[in-house]
């Protein structure tokens, strides 16, 4: 059961990044058009602040996965409940705190953006705001238990609300722009959604996991425990907050709502993009604890860094090069002229992204060892350069300048700093994984993109010819690496795992 539950988590894992992106090729270009530039950028700007606002969550959702998963793996219930009574205690504090920034925040929104934002934006931007802020304080805490049902090894029902709430949101958001309503109506229907999702989950955690809530002793240790290593999985939210929205507070703060709608167009390309490898990883961790707890050795967790490394690879290298190839065409088409930058803001990030994406797993080897401090202080300390850096170049360059930023400091903590510990202090053997990542993969890569180079003489400027375009390229891609770069068990899992798989889902069901 727990293998179907891993394999269709991975499975659904994808099929609700195809629905999000599909979903989102539709509903992103009617939202521009509806909301204008401006109220467009002005949406993202807002969702940007309160991203910031939602890392106060301290970590506590990755911190419940890694305690219920070490809890369940010694079948320790009691120590389980008083965690959980513990991280509750912590998150009433939480949510105090953000509604304490947030109203402090809201009296200084017309101060912070007085210089970009006109009188009409500073009162749309204070009412989502204020509905955000307060939907952030009822429902941060359920990161807790979306980690509970995580830390059960239950994959397939919450990527199924998932999957429904994407295709619901989409439906109503579709009707309400239909008749005329702006970004605040988008605002109230994502509230409304995750305050459902909040609801569903509680039931499902108590009725149908019988997990409890109960204070049995008030540990100071287990307190300090608990803080300690959520405080550096924070970190890491922090910084991944300045690597991906920085630029959009940036240039809200020193450009127009017209450059962070047109910088956020680029980076949601990069967002979705990584959603190709947290698909994979995301499902791993509880693995990965009991692997550790099972005093797993080195090789091994490399074996797995690779196996899920090169899988990765796969997928991004088919949508990297797909988007050095067809990307301008597509964002032509997809928002409209005015976006022409876009394009390069994604691949600038994008192209990088293909190397730190192969090694998600590691993020996790990191939480499980309890070793990931170095990562989060690293990580700040770039983040902080970054942020100062986008500053720099954005009053030279505009929002590729702020898209340079990011990369460097991708290029320097991701790819740098942190294979250099994996390899010195976790014990992951990082030159045999390049070795292997890259065996018979990168030359298949190079010369599917170079084949695909014929594929641009076909210059038709629609949609029809776009899509036959990236057929092509699909065919290409595919049988490139099937001939020169996978291996049998890759070959095996596209091939027998999907057959079972396609077999077991109606019994699933």
């Amino acid at each position: 059961m727990k293998t179907n539950q891993l394999k269709f988590g991975v499975y659904l894992s994808y099929v609700s990044i195809f629905v999000t992106n599909i979903t989102n090729l539709i509903l992103t270009p009617f939202i521009v058009r509806n909301l204008g530039q401006s109220e467009y950028g002005l949406y993202m700007l807002i969702g940007a602040m309160i991203g910031y606002i939602a890392v106060l969550d301290f970590g506590l959702g990755n911190t419940t996965i890694r305690y219920i998963a070490k809890y369940r793996a010694e079948e320790d219930r009691e120590g389980q409940e008083n965690f959980l009574a513990i991280t509750s205690i912590i998150y009433m504090i939480i949510s105090f705190i953000i509604i304490i920034v947030g109203v402090l925040m809201f009296l200084n929104l017309d101060t912070i953006f007085s210089n970009s934002l006109t009188t009409h934006e500073i009162e749309i931007a204070e009412v989502m705001f204020g509905i955000l802020i307060i939907n952030l304080a009822l429902t941060l805490p359920m990161k807790s238990f979306t980690g509970i049902i995580t830390a059960y090894e239950k994959f397939i029902l919450p990527r199924a609300i998932t999957i429904a709430r994407i295709l619901v949101r989409a439906m109503v958001i579709l009707i309400l722009l239909s008749l005329g309503y702006k970004a605040i109506a988008i605002v109230l229907v994502d509230a409304i959604l995750n305050i459902l999702i909040m609801i569903f989950t509680l039931v499902y955690v108590f009725l149908t996991l019988k997990v409890k809530i109960r204070l049995h002793t008030f540990s100071k240790s287990l307190f300090k425990e608990i803080l300690s290593y959520s405080s550096l999985v924070f970190v890491s939210v922090v910084v991944d907050q300045i690597y991906w929205r920085i630029g959009h507070l940036v240039l809200g703060v020193f450009s127009s709502t017209k450059v962070v709608g047109i910088f956020a167009i680029g980076m949601t390309m990069g967002q979705y993009f990584i959603a190709f490898s947290t698909a994979i990883s995301g499902v791993f961790l509880p693995k990965i604890t009991k692997m550790v707890v099972n005093k797993a050795s080195g090789e091994q967790l490399t074996d797995l860094l690779i196996k899920t490394g090169r899988l990765q690879f796969l997928v991004l290298g088919l949508v990297v090069s797909g988007f050095v190839l067809f990307g301008d065409k597509f964002i032509f088409l997809w928002v409209g002229a005015g976006y022409e930058s876009s394009w390069i803001i994604a691949l600038i990030v994008m192209i990088p992204l293909t190397i730190v994406l192969t090694q998600t797993i590691g993020i996790s080897i990191l939480q499980a060892k309890n070793m990931h401090g170095f990562r989060a202080i690293t990580y700040l300390c770039i983040s902080v350069i970054n942020m100062f850096i986008s500053i720099y170049l954005a009053h030279i360059y505009g929002a590729i300048g702020v898209a340079f930023g990011t990369t460097l400091s991708l290029i320097l903590g991701n790819i740098i700093a942190m294979n250099v510990y994996y390899h010195y202090k976790v014990g992951l053997n990082i030159p045999r994984f390049f070795k292997e990542l890259f065996n018979g993969l990168l030359i298949a890569f190079i010369l599917s993109l170079s084949l695909g180079l014929i594929i641009l003489m076909i210059s038709d400027n629609s949609w029809m010819a776009l899509i036959i375009q990236c057929v092509i390229y699909l065919i290409i891609y595919v049988s490139v690496m099937w001939r020169l770069g996978m291996n049998n068990y890759e070959k095996e899992l596209l091939v027998n795992e999907f057959i079972q798989a396609k077999r077991k889902l109606p019994q699933q069901g």
